[in-house]
């Protein structure tokens, strides 16, 4: 399983005292407008507090940290040391020090060349030092990582004592160490955070709720554990429209509960399968195996997740979902045997129709052991598509518009994105993640609805790598298994459930499985690596559209370039 990998090197260093940048009026209106409040917020440690707010240029943090010493924060591509960008500050003797820094290594960061972090605040309570500070989300700095959409590992540390001597930013030897106890990371959705945004609540007497919880489970005394209840939805006596779900989190749990992620059962399951507790991956069921659609997705830091006022998911008929497996992942460093918990996740349903009935669409690579990922690949893409053919068939004369979407892979992804061509030119990406985690998965409102029409296609692609790892990695519905998916929710509904693809390898005499063939080549000559990646690239591939109907498209065969944009899209710089 995932779990954050935080480096024991020394993780900031020293600072100096820095000036806050003159801006201009029409600059400044800008920047305060996020400067005064701060509606997210998550506890990164017991002592740490972290607030943010952004705008379309600027991102703002303000630090709460129970220390009267100095307070590190920064931006990391992988949770680690190095590489990161980042701050450090505090207040002695009335007098604020604060400055940007990156790191070249896993040793003391170095100071920027260009100061793009501004301290707008710093100021000691009786117990805590408060830091407010901001920067461009792209700064076209070196030095500096740009803050984008997608999954944001932050790292940070806090000592309980200033630097000896702040007058000279180069002397390191000033600084003492924070120790491990007192530093961590987090992956965080920074500039795509759940927000509970209802503005039309239904009638009191139309909502009922149902909890989703963990029946007082004793949580095993081991760093990590993945807790899976299954549960058949109750008879609801008609449709009904689910309009939000929300955590419930058992107090004093709040570290301990890392995600929760409630899936949907393809096709009928026995009642009598209903009430399983289990070890997810480990222990689960036949009849279990195929729910694996991610209907609901908490991660910790997120929030309530409210459907736009005018969409409702429709639950209760028979061509909904109705079984559900629900997978709570704890994170236990100190391996605690004394934690009974019973967290969860509640819905909120109404029974007052709303004009649009929410669907949910699975893309990507067809689930199944055709998909590998070889021992020590250093990077490899997989594709999924859904073609043009497929999306026509389903959708007719009618528009769907997508609110929202979830990215999916499993330990091996590293970068997922979802592509949209229309006619031939590849439109901006309905979602992307260049920092993906496993452990930090949240069903993501898009910032403006995306239209889909009548002869546009997908495509589904995920990054991995596994250089280190000398066994093969196929595809299939465990953790150590991969996936790559993409779950755009959307409206109106329409009758395909799932569109993805199977690459149609070439397999040499003798083999007559993908598993096989993979399993029989010696990973560690690069040339074996090149031939693979290029039969996964340029090898044919199928198809398959599976909904409420039958689909004339499904299985049909297409050469790989066929499906891609002539025209693919470019993303804007700021920097040029």
């Amino acid at each position: 399983m995932l779990v954050f990998l935080v480096s024991s090197a020394f993780l900031l260093a020293s600072v100096h005292a820095a000036s806050l940048t003159t801006v201009s009026p029409g600059v400044q209106a800008q920047k305060n407008d996020i400067a005064n409040s701060f509606p997210f917020h998550v506890q990164l440690d017991p002592n740490y507090q972290l607030y943010w707010n952004f705008n379309a240029t600027h991102i703002t943090f303000k630090t709460d940290v129970k220390t009267k010493g100095y307070v590190g924060f920064g931006i990391s591509s992988n949770g680690k040391m190095f590489p990161a960008d980042v701050v450090m500050g505090w207040v002695k003797d009335g007098v604020s020090h604060f400055s940007d820094r990156h790191t070249t290594a896993h040793a003391a960061p170095s100071v920027d060349t260009q100061q793009d972090w501004t301290l707008l605040s710093a100021h000691e309570t009786h117990d805590s030092t408060v830091l407010t500070f901001q920067r461009k989300l792209e700064t076209c700095d070196d030095q500096d990582i740009a803050i984008v959409e997608g999954t944001t590992r932050v790292i940070f540390s806090y000592h309980p004592s200033d630097p000896s001597d702040p007058s000279d930013p180069s002397d390191v030897t000033s600084i003492p160490y924070h120790g491990s106890e007192r530093r961590g990371a987090r992956s965080l959705l920074l500039l795509d955070p759940p927000a509970s945004e209802s503005k039309t609540p239904p009638s009191p007497a139309s909502v009922r709720t149902l909890e989703f919880l963990n029946g007082n489970f004793s949580v095993p005394g081991k760093d990590t554990f993945y807790h899976c209840t299954s549960w058949a939805l109750p008879d609801l006596g008609g449709k009904h429209h689910l309009i939000r779900y929300e955590p419930i989190i058992q107090p004093g749990h709040e570290k301990l509960l890392h995600h929760i992620l409630i899936y949907y059962c393809q096709g009928k399951v026995a009642a009598s399968m209903a009430g399983r507790s289990y070890e997810c991956y480990e222990e689960t069921p036949p009849q279990l195996g195929y729910c694996y659609s991610v209907l609901i997705a908490w991660a910790v830091g997120g929030m309530a997740f409210d459907f736009p006022d005018h969409v409702g998911l429709p639950l209760g008929t028979d061509a909904d979902p109705g079984f559900f497996v629900m997978e709570t992942h704890y994170d236990n460093p100190a391996m605690r045997s004394d934690f009974v918990d019973n967290s969860g996740i509640r819905v909120t349903l109404t029974k007052e129709l709303r004009p649009n009935d929410a669907g949910i669409l699975e893309m990507g690579v067809n689930v199944d052991t055709n998909q590998a990922v070889p021992a020590l690949t250093k990077e490899m893409l997989s594709v999924g598509y859904c073609s043009a053919d497929c999306m026509a068939e389903s959708l007719g004369d009618q528009e769907i518009h997508v609110f929202s979407n979830l990215l999916h892979s499993h330990l091996l992804g590293y970068e997922i994105r979802t592509r949209l061509i229309r006619e031939g030119k590849e439109l901006q990406p309905l979602a992307q993640d260049s920092n993906y985690d496993f452990n930090y998965q949240e069903m993501r409102k898009l910032h403006e609805e995306v239209v889909v029409k009548k002869g546009d296609s997908f495509i589904v692609e995920c990054l991995y790598k596994a250089p280190n790892k000398n066994k093969s990695t196929f595809g299939g519905l465990g953790t150590r298994d991969e996936m790559c998916l993409s779950f755009p929710m959307y409206y109106p509904r329409m009758s395909m459930t799932n569109c993805l693809s199977r690459v149609q390898y070439q397999l040499p005499v003798g083999m007559y499985s993908v598993e096989s063939w993979v399993n029989s080549l010696d990973w560690t000559k690069q040339s074996n690596h090149d031939m693979f990646q290029k039969q996964t690239k340029e090898s044919r591939v199928q198809v398959y559209c599976i909904g409420s109907k039958r689909f004339s498209s499904f299985g049909t065969s297409y050469n790989q370039t066929s499906l891609h944009p002539s025209v693919p899209y470019v993303e804007p710089s700021a920097c040029n």
